[in-house]
């Protein structure tokens, strides 16, 4: 528990300026199409169907 007490406390020390807010969520938007941009890519691949050879 107190983990997450340390947790909660360095986040709002970190979040305490609107500047710092600011880039935080230019950083999680960043990182948040990254991913969809990932998952897009992954969900579009054909995936090649390997043919028995007998």
């Amino acid at each position: 528990m107190e983990g997450f007490e340390a947790l909660i406390a360095m986040l709002d020390f970190t979040l305490d300026s609107r500047r710092k807010r600011h880039i935080v969520g230019g950083l999680l938007l960043s990182v948040s199409m990254l991913f969809g941009g990932l998952a897009l890519t992954a969900m579009t691949l054909k995936t090649e169907e390997k043919e028995d050879e007998q």
